[in-house]
């Protein structure tokens, strides 16, 4: 008997090269795409050349190299925090998110980056629940945006355009909230009569009436089963036994679009 040598491989192997060839109308078009990491395996370059010899390049900076201290300290190292993009080598865009928030580890804004090096905050991320859910956003033209969190602070259940979180009263809320975490409680495809009903009143609420809402309900472990736009017509979803998306019908029962899965034998 004899006994080999084994060699241990340690890490992993990322894809650095890739070449892709398709066949058109008696033509070969071939797309290239080269992948750069850093030391840690997340990729920093990613380069694509077409068929055309036309080139698409993104670069990603993440916390090590951006020397943000103190996502390295909380191990949040594989965020990409910059992203730029370029076109034919020219920049067409560079974009990035920063976690200055004193208070917690989550994006604070966006910052765009032009040709002349202005900066331009695109968007600020203002307020966050106790789990990290989005409550406010600015846009770059100065509109805010409230979200409110339900089932239990997993699920967006409104959206009020062009307001202050600060300017809604807090009971208001906290009867929406209530009211789906009654939904949750309730199962999957329960009467959801109820918590329309609330949904109804906050639209309708007159400290609301200049406002953009949006609402949703839930079946939490399934999928979201109304939308109501600002317009009022609300659009339902309905799923089959397997928890997959079968009918959009509108308030009337009319379908709107309908899926068919079909199995191969």
């Amino acid at each position: 008997m004899r006994i080999l040598p084994v060699q241990e491989i340690i890490g992993r192997a990322n894809l650095t090269h890739s070449e892709t060839t398709e066949y058109f109308n008696g033509k070969t078009l071939k797309t290239i795409e080269d992948i750069t990491y850093n030391t840690r395996d997340y990729p920093i370059k990613q380069k694509v050349t077409f068929a055309d010899n036309t080139t698409s390049e993104t670069t990603s900076s993440y916390a090590h190299e951006k020397n943000n201290t103190r996502l390295i300290n909380a191990n949040m190292i594989g965020i990409p925090l910059q992203t730029i993009t370029k076109k034919d080598n020219v920049v067409v865009s560079n974009m990035e998110t920063k976690y200055d928030g004193p208070l917690n580890l989550l994006p604070s804004s966006v910052i765009s980056t032009d040709l002349q090096n202005t900066q331009t905050t695109e968007v600020t991320y203002d307020q966050y629940d106790s789990k990290g859910n989005l409550q406010q956003y600015t846009t770059k033209d100065g509109i805010s945006t409230v979200i409110i969190w339900g089932y239990n602070q997993t699920q967006p259940i409104a959206k009020i355009e062009n307001v202050k979180l600060a300017a809604i009263q807090q009971s208001i809320i906290d009867t929406l909230v209530n009211a789906s975490n009654a939904d949750a409680a309730a199962g999957s495809n329960n009467d959801e009569t109820a918590f329309l009903s609330v949904l109804n009143t906050f639209r309708n609420n007159s400290a609301l009436s200049g406002y953009q809402i949006t609402t949703y309900t839930y079946d939490p472990l399934i999928g979201v089963r109304s939308i109501t736009p600002p317009s009022g017509i609300r659009e339902n979803y309905v799923y089959d036994s397997a928890g997959r998306l079968e009918k959009v019908i509108n308030m009337d029962g009319k379908v709107l679009k309908e899926m068919k899965y079909n199995y191969k034998n």
